[in-house]
């Protein structure tokens, strides 16, 4: 579909032609717009808006492991707080970890769920082996215990598939 003006010939019922400019309508060129591939940086967007959407996962399935009991047998005294300011760190970190997500979301579509699904190791990495021990909790956070890492890994295993999922509904079939 050609975006600019140009001639169109129109049949007219004697035979002859009629030649007649014709402007592209607004909703054609969007149309045109959303069959090409997404830019990068909407990947970028639409991606951080899935790692919050996937952060918004682990938060929730930290409620379902303190409501299983699973938290206070791993260690773990209370769920992520979701009053405010406290729910929005993990969400604001979801979200960035949702744009590395995004950068290469197009090499990876045909195997998003999986590769989704490996994600998680990227930011457990980073927690087990900065922000943990920066904390004074230790490298994987060992020096809280065992089972805290374990925690950690079970509570974040939702982060990866869902920011895929959402990730997916948001572009639909094409990145």
């Amino acid at each position: 579909m050609n975006t600019t003006n140009k001639p169109e010939e129109i049949k007219v019922d004697n035979g002859g032609t009629d030649k007649q400019w014709r402007e592209v309508s607004t909703m054609e060129k969007e149309l045109n717009t959303m069959k090409s591939a997404l830019t990068v940086s909407q990947r970028v967007a639409i991606c951080f808006a899935a790692g919050v959407i996937g952060a918004g996962a682990v938060v929730l399935f930290s409620h379902v492991l303190f409501g299983l009991g699973l938290s206070a047998t791993l260690g773990v005294q209370a769920p992520v707080s979701l009053k405010s300011p406290d729910i929005y760190k993990p969400l604001f970190w979801g979200g960035l970890w949702g744009s590395l997500f995004g950068l290469f979301i197009k090499t990876a579509w045909n195997r998003l769920y999986l590769v989704g699904f490996l994600y998680v190791l990227a930011p457990l990495l980073a927690l087990f082996l900065f922000f943990l021990p920066m904390s004074g909790a230790g490298f994987f956070g060992l020096n809280k215990g065992p089972m805290l890492t374990i925690y950690l890994l079970l509570v974040n295993l939702p982060f990866g598939i869902v920011t895929a999922l959402a990730a997916r509904a948001i572009i639909g079939r094409h990145p």
